[in-house]
């Protein structure tokens, strides 16, 4: 392995950077009843998008992306700017919520800039779906922009509530859809992995769902919240069914594989319970985020660490503690989801809910986060 610091991959210090914000945007709700922080309610979705999603987001893309464009990986100076972000990042955590909010449209104008100069550079296209990950990180940087603004200026409350779903919900759904519409159904054994197939460039398709898929956030915004979700829930549907294949079980057999598999279900699933139950919203909301995306992440990050770090890859389809920490990250969006059910146990759940998804995150962390930071 070539030791040039060039050629470290930014997953290995992003990941363990969101594997962290993931565990602390969670403990809050644990530290709350003993009153050693504020009421969680609004730094909760904050710190577990803007923090917990953004790392993983930004490990993922920034190692990735140099392979699907056949360009250059990141530069010593996009390791030190992202290690400078990421501690900007964590002092956020303590600071008004605008200094937070101003780190995380850095993080993204740095995350937007380091992939178009990979794309001006390119000798091979990304591919098709990659579409969605530009409109993606576009959102989010619009949603950080509208709520950095709503700290200074009244904004409208439409414009606000358009901001908090960008960047709470749709820039790391369309992330997912970008990323996952190329690299799921290859993990499910649909299609051949990426390095395996020849790179078109021909996002029209994609580029038409992902503004129809942006859309229905704009009618949520303004209130047209029963078309929103209905529109929503039919966009995921014909993308996970028709380009994901998720009716199928997976060809692959493995515990990364199959989890993968369940995940996305969950976030289908989730967004129809939405449509049926929309009293519940907000409680679905955390079984399409956790047991769905929160789930997805860390399977995925386990492919991107074994085999970018060179390591065993038979632990994705035999670990039984990567099967003992899904199945406690799935379990903890169904438990959240069981707060909503229940209101007169409404506190205590999330705190159960909050144990399980640390506890899953712990046992990960602990098969998983070594070989983040060690590489053969």
């Amino acid at each position: 392995m070539n030791k040039n610091q060039q050629q470290i991959d930014a997953y290995r210090y992003f990941f363990p950077a969101g594997w962290l914000l993931g565990i602390w945007g969670v403990l809050l709700w644990i530290l709350f009843p003993w009153n050693l922080v504020t009421y969680p309610g609004l730094s909760h979705p904050e710190i577990m998008t803007g923090g917990f999603f953004l790392c993983f987001v930004c490990g993922f893309l920034m190692t990735a992306a140099p392979r699907f464009t056949s360009s250059f990986g990141p530069t010593r100076i996009d390791h030190w700017i992202s290690c400078f972000l990421i501690a900007l990042l964590f002092v956020g955590l303590s600071t008004p919520k605008i200094f937070f909010y101003g780190v995380v449209v850095l993080i993204f104008v740095f995350l937007i800039s380091y992939l178009v100069r990979r794309f001006l550079n390119r000798s091979s296209n990304p591919p098709d779906s990659f579409v969605f990950v530009g409109v993606g990180l576009a959102a989010g940087l619009m949603g950080s922009l509208i709520l950095v603004a709503a700290e200074v200026f009244n904004v409208p409350r439409e414009l606000y509530n358009l901001g908090r779903l960008f960047f709470l919900q749709a820039y790391i759904l369309c992330l997912v859809v970008g990323v996952g519409s190329r690299l799921i159904p290859a993990l499910l054994g649909w299609a051949p992995m990426p390095t395996e197939q020849a790179k078109t460039f021909n996002p029209k398709r994609y580029l038409c769902l992902a503004i129809l898929f942006l859309a229905t956030y704009a009618l949520e915004a303004f209130g047209f919240t029963v078309l929103s979700q209905l529109s929503r829930a039919l966009i995921f549907s014909f993308i996970f069914l028709r380009m994901w294949k998720i009716y199928r079980l997976p060809s692959r057999t493995a515990v990364q594989t199959y989890w993968l598999w369940i995940s996305a279900w969950l976030v289908m699933l989730g967004q129809w319970g939405i449509v049926a139950m929309p009293d519940f919203r907000v409680h679905l909301l955390h079984v399409i985020l956790v047991s769905g995306l929160g789930l997805m992440t860390f399977m995925i990050a386990v492919r991107v660490g074994l085999s970018h770090g060179r390591h065993d890859m038979t632990l994705e389809k035999s670990s039984k503690m990567l099967a003992l920490g899904a199945f406690l990250m799935c379990l903890a969006g169904f438990t959240r989801l069981s707060a909503g059910i229940a209101p007169a146990l409404y506190q205590s759940h999330l705190i159960y809910a909050a144990y399980t998804w640390i506890l899953g995150l712990l046992i990960w962390g602990w098969v998983f986060l070594p070989k983040m930071v060690r590489v053969k």
